[in-house]
C-alpha cells in the first residue's frame, strides 16, 4: 500500500454534476428508497474507474497489484448500504457517500469481495450517520491508502507476507489495525505473497551485485553496470511499479547504510 493523494484532484465536471444531483435526491428518501435509487445509478462509480486508476498508475489502491489481484472494482471505502462490525453486527451504511468520489478506492476483486460491507469502528467510536457528521471523528480499523500516514503502518517480510510496521508493544492500536486490514482485504492472498517474495529476492540480488561492484577497482564498465543496477532499484520503488512498497521494505530492511540512503532519496 502506498499513499494515494486525492486532495488536489477533481473528477470531470460533468460527472460531479450528475453525482451531486443523485446525492441530493437521496436526502429526501427513506432507507429502502435510497437503496433502490443508488442501485439505479450504480453505473456512475463505474464511469469513474479509469480516472481513479490513473491516480494509482493502474494499480489496486490496497494491494498495489495489477493482474495478480484480479479485476478492478470501484470500492466504497465506507459502505453505502450497510456497514458491519468485526462481530458481524450491522448498522446503516454511509448512503450520502454513495456518489462521493472521495469515498471511492480502486480495489482488486479478490480484496473487495472479501471486504464486502465490513467497515469496523473501534468500540466507543462516534458513528457518522449523515452528511452533517465529521467523518474524522470515527476511529476506524481499516487502513486508508488516501491517508498520508496509514500506508506506512504496513510492511512486508522476506517471505512476501504483510505485517505491521510497529510491534504490539509500540502501538497496540496500530498493530490491531494492520492485522485486521490484512484479513479483511486479503492482503495475504497467496499469489500476492508469492509475487512479493519474488520481488524481495530480486532486490536482494541487485543489492549483492551492487556491493560486489563497489568492492572492485573503479572503471568505466563497472561504473556503468553499477548505474544500471541503481536505476533498476529506483524503478522498483517508484510509484508506477507494481508492489513497489515491497521493494522499498526490502531495501529499508538492509543493514547497509548506502542502501538506506539510496531509498531516502526517492
Amino acid at each position: 500500500m502506498i499513499h494515494i493523494n486525492i486532495n488536489d484532484k477533481e473528477p470531470p465536471e460533468e460527472w460531479c454534476r450528475k453525482a451531486e444531483l443523485v446525492t441530493e435526491q437521496l436526502r429526501n428518501l427513506n432507507a429502502s428508497e435510497r437503496k433502490k435509487l443508488t442501485e439505479k445509478h450504480s453505473n456512475l462509480w463505474g464511469e469513474l474507474k479509469d480516472w481513479l486508476l490513473g491516480l494509482s498508475h493502474g494499480k489496486c489502491w490496497y494491494s498495489e497489484a495489477r493482474e495478480i489481484f484480479s479485476h478492478y472494482h470501484v470500492d466504497h471505502f465506507r459502505p453505502k448500504n450497510r456497514a458491519k462490525q468485526l462481530d458481524g453486527t450491522e448498522r446503516e451504511g454511509y448512503w450520502w457517500l454513495a456518489f462521493d468520489w472521495r469515498n471511492y478506492r480502486i480495489s482488486g476483486s479478490v480484496g473487495n469481495i472479501r471486504k464486502g460491507d465490513y467497515f469496523p469502528l473501534k468500540d466507543g467510536s462516534p458513528v457518522a450517520t449523515s452528511s452533517e457528521c465529521d467523518l474524522r471523528d470515527e476511529v476506524i480499523y481499516l487502513l486508508d491508502p488516501t491517508d498520508p500516514v496509514d500506508p506506512f503502518l504496513l510492511t512486508f517480510d522476506e517471505s512476501g507476507r504483510p505485517k505491521p510496521a510497529v510491534t504490539e508493544t509500540e502501538s497496540k492500536w496500530a498493530y490491531e489495525r494492520v492485522m485486521i486490514t490484512i484479513d479483511l482485504l486479503y492482503l495475504d492472498f497467496p499469489l500476492l505473497v508469492d509475487e512479493r517474495k519474488r520481488i524481495w529476492n530480486k532486490c536482494l540480488r541487485l543489492i549483492s551485485q551492487a556491493e560486489n561492484l563497489m568492492m572492485r577497482s573503479p572503471g568505466a564498465t563497472i561504473n556503468a553496470d553499477l548505474k544500471n543496477i541503481l536505476r533498476e532499484l529506483r524503478e522498483m520503488i517508484s510509484a508506477e511499479a507494481e508492489l513497489s512498497s515491497t521493494a522499498r521494505a526490502c531495501l529499508l530492511s538492509s543493514g547497509t547504510l548506502w542502501v538506506k540512503t539510496f531509498v531516502s532519496r526517492f
